[in-house]
C-alpha cells in the first residue's frame, strides 16, 4: 500500500489520514467483535456499564461514549432485547431508569475483551513507548480542542481504564 506521508502535510490531509486510519481501525474491531458475538457499539456500552463510576444510566453512558442519547437508547433497546443488559427502576426515585449487565452480558463481555485487548496492542505495535506516550496525548489534546470547539464543558474526559487494565493482565 502506498504511503502518503510527508514532510509537508496540511492539517486537512492529517485530518484525512485520521479519519482513514480511525474507520479502518473501527472495521478492524467490528470484523473482531463480529467474530464473537456483539457489534462493535454494543461492546462499548458494555465497557462503560463496567467502568462508568456510580449509577449507570442510558444518559451516563451517551456522555460517556460522546454518543447521541437516542442512539445509545436503540443500542440498548437491542440489547436488553439480546439479554444483554436490563432496565432496573432507580429504587430512591422510581421514575430513574439505571442500566445492569445480565450474566449473558457478563459472558459475552469477557469473550470480547480478548479482541479488544489484542487488537490495539497488535495494531499499537509499530509504535515505541515513547511514541505511544505522544500518540496519546496528542489525541487528547484533539479531542479537548474538539470538546472546545463544540461548547461542551462537562464533558467526562477522564475514564477508569484502571479495571480493563487488570483484565488485561489477568487475560495474559
Amino acid at each position: 500500500m502506498p504511503s502518503r506521508t510527508s514532510s509537508s502535510n496540511s492539517a486537512a490531509e492529517v485530518l484525512v489520514i485520521f479519519q482513514e486510519a480511525s474507520h479502518s481501525l473501527t472495521r478492524c474491531l467490528d470484523d473482531a467483535f463480529a467474530r464473537v458475538g456483539i457489534p462493535h457499539n454494543q461492546f462499548q456500552v458494555l465497557v462503560a456499564l463496567r467502568h462508568n463510576p456510580g449509577i449507570v444510566t442510558p444518559m451516563s453512558i451517551a456522555n460517556w461514549l460522546d454518543r447521541n442519547p437516542n442512539t445509545i437508547t436503540l443500542i440498548i433497546d437491542r440489547m436488553e432485547r439480546d439479554g444483554l443488559v436490563q432496565r432496573v427502576r432507580d429504587l430512591k426515585d422510581r421514575r430513574a431508569i439505571r442500566l445492569a449487565i445480565t450474566p449473558k452480558g457478563e459472558e459475552i463481555y469477557r469473550k470480547a475483551m480478548k479482541p479488544a485487548i489484542r487488537l490495539p496492542q497488535e495494531i499499537l505495535s509499530i509504535l515505541s513507548k515513547e511514541e505511544l506516550s505522544t500518540f496519546a496525548r496528542l489525541l487528547i489534546n484533539i479531542r479537548e480542542k474538539t470538546y472546545d470547539y463544540r461548547g461542551i464543558k462537562d464533558k467526562v474526559t477522564e475514564r477508569s481504564f484502571r479495571n480493563i487494565e487488570q483484565e488485561e493482565r489477568d487475560m495474559k
